[in-house]
């Protein structure tokens, strides 16, 4: 293998802070495109060059779509060619000039990694992971080495979690154990090497509460009333319907209480939609709720429903197919991001109040909220609740299904813009950070 002269770029002060620590655990809380990604990548380069020869080193992620799309772009554009072509699909390892091996795993399964021992590891977004892997991972850091073993975590706070639990605030401390803490954080805007165009974007499609934690770093505190951005005063409007106008649709499945909800976009105003009728029978078969769908007479151009209703019933079919065989365009992903419901009820919320303070972007037709009763979607914006002091939703079986038939139309239209937005964010970090190589 080829030595080769490797130099990244300097880091920003928050990254330097990361770089520099000697805790035995480390988490950089950040904001989105702060450069998390690079600070984790660069981090591990370094734990190979200080530890000793042969060390290993773990790099762990919520999933292996998220090890390659976001973890191996970071290698591939920061570590030295020749360890990044060394890459060995089976093993899923790196190996270094010195013969250390880094090995990448994914945190869905955290049992798979209990026969792993290494010197060093980064868990990367602890948010998407299951508590579960914080009672294996730091077991696993025990093989013998010169430098002092360590974990690093990267990510942007996703509530009181364990992660939170465990780190705490900003700033250093110790566990009752002798464990040495060590939490950095930093805001989107603190990268200067982000596009101007970054940060407006990305305020664009984040409510206020939701902003502090996905811009600003900070955890956010999810409790009470789940809409709260929503105003009848603001977000119900008079609206002339038009069912030839293309329409899209959500759609909770059901036998007690189904919900569809439809959609048309608001003429002249950028990415807005406005709720104009909805469905909510009760004691209703999927064929009987598809043929009441088509007697709407819709111009139907997608109508977005739950994963699981791909799923064979007792009957041998499925509620998708069921729907399709009256050509209704039933629509899934099956993608884990779009179906979190957490990020499903937060494009809403941003849509109701944009962080950057622009037009509300969903609303409900006047005539909807009125004729829509305790299940519709205009009482259910009103009355849905996070769970005691939990950041999840209570389902109540009455405000929940308007809800979800609402959220699976947004994550999965405007919700996948969103996430197409954000995705930027490891990409961003790496390319406008670039680094440079020479050959030795």
């Amino acid at each position: 293998m080829r030595a080769e002269t490797w130099r990244p770029s300097e880091p920003m002060p928050s990254q330097l802070e990361v770089l520099a620590s000697r805790a035995d655990h480390l988490y950089f809380r950040a904001g989105l495109g702060s450069g998390k990604t690079w600070t984790g990548a660069i981090w591990a380069a370094a734990q190979v060059a200080l530890h000793s020869p042969k060390a290993r080193g773990l790099i762990v992620a919520p999933t292996y779509g998220m090890l390659r799309d976001v973890t191996q772009a970071a290698i591939e554009e920061l570590w030295p060619r020749c360890v990044v072509d060394t890459f060995h699909g089976t093993e899923l390892a790196y190996r270094w000039p010195n013969g250390s091996r880094v090995l990448l795993r994914s945190a869905d399964r955290p049992g798979r990694i209990r026969g792993v021992e290494v010197a060093w590891a980064w868990l990367d977004e602890p948010g998407e992971c299951k508590p579960e892997i914080w009672q294996t991972l730091p077991g696993r850091v025990r093989q013998q080495s010169r430098r002092k073993r360590q974990i690093l975590v990267t990510g942007t706070p996703d509530g009181f979690n364990w992660c939170h639990d465990y780190f705490g605030e900003p700033g250093q401390r110790e566990t009752v154990d002798g464990v040495g803490l060590h939490v950095v954080q930093a805001r989107t805007a603190d990268n200067p090497h982000l596009p101007p165009e970054y940060l407006a974007s990305l305020q664009g499609i984040f409510s206020d509460r939701m902003a502090a934690q996905e811009l600003e770093g900070s955890v956010v505190q999810l409790e009470g009333q789940v809409f709260s951005e929503y105003s009848p005063a603001v977000h119900v409007v008079p609206f002339e319907v038009d069912k030839a106008q293309p329409t899209w649709a959500g759609l909770d499945f059901g036998y007690r209480q189904p919900a569809v909800n439809f959609w048309q976009k608001v003429p002249g105003q950028k990415n807005a939609w406005i709720c104009v009728g909805e469905l909510m029978p009760r004691d209703c078969t999927t064929e009987q709720l598809g043929s009441r769908i088509v007697a709407e007479g819709w111009n139907l151009q997608e109508v977005w429903c739950d994963p699981a209703g791909d799923s064979a019933t007792t009957a041998g079919r499925t509620d998708i197919q069921a729907l399709r065989r009256l050509k209704i365009p039933a629509k899934y992903r099956v993608n884990s991001q779009v179906r979190r419901i957490a990020f499903g009820l937060e494009v809403m919320r941003a849509a109701l109040s944009p962080a950057d303070g622009s037009e509300p972007r969903l609303l409900v037709a006047q005539h909807v909220a009125s004729k829509g009763g305790a299940r519709g979607l205009h009482r259910s914006l009103l009355s849905y609740s996070y769970k005691g002091r939990s950041d999840k939703p209570d389902k109540d079986g009455e405000s929940d299904h308007a809800v979800d038939a609402a959220r699976y139309f947004w994550a999965n239209v405007a919700g996948v813009q969103r996430a197409r937005q954000t995705g930027r964010k490891a990409k961003g970090a790496v390319q406008m950070m670039p680094h440079r190589m020479t050959g030795a």
